[in-house]
């Protein structure tokens, strides 16, 4: 019985301790990857191509909001350099508070809303639209290994 009491009390002890550094550790996680993504808006503000594929993994996917499926940063490079050239002026997205959560304290799913004012030809063609993307902790660095953005689409009222 001896025995049995010991193993509890170290156990209790051992939870006392562990649970704290856990939910501490997960706090800073969820604070850093929130911190990267304010610097991936900062790039996408800059309008520079290289900023941008800065803050994404060398095999990293993205649908574009007009539904295309891109592979690796290459494709990826290529798509948002020939986007700026066919825009009137570097795009400006407001983003709004990101929801993360962490499936790993190295694995992050962000959601999120931004309003986009981009213009082609002189025509507004950004606008609301929702996103998603999967961040990867890479040796202490966050990194984007995915992201979507989807246009939201106002439908009619019904009868």
């Amino acid at each position: 019985m001896s025995k049995l009491l010991n193993l509890a009390t170290a156990t209790f002890f051992l939870v006392l301790f562990v649970y704290p550094n856990a939910q501490a550790q997960t706090t800073a996680d969820a604070a850093s990857a929130k911190t990267f993504w304010s610097e991936v808006w900062q790039a996408y503000q800059t309008g520079n191509v290289d900023n941008v594929m800065q803050v994404y993994t060398d095999n990293a996917g993205s649908i574009t909001p007009d539904g295309r499926l891109q592979s690796g940063k290459a494709a990826m490079k290529e798509d948002w350099e020939n986007f700026m050239k066919m825009v009137d002026e570097t795009p400006k997205f407001s983003p709004g508070e990101p929801n993360i959560r962490l499936i790993t304290p190295d694995v992050a799913i962000v959601t999120y809303t931004t309003d986009a004012d981009i213009k082609v030809g002189g025509q507004q063609v950004g606008g609301k639209m929702l996103g998603m993307a999967v961040a990867h902790k890479i040796n202490g660095k966050w990194m984007l290994e995915f992201d979507s953005m989807t246009p939201v689409l106002t439908m009619p009222e019904g009868k």
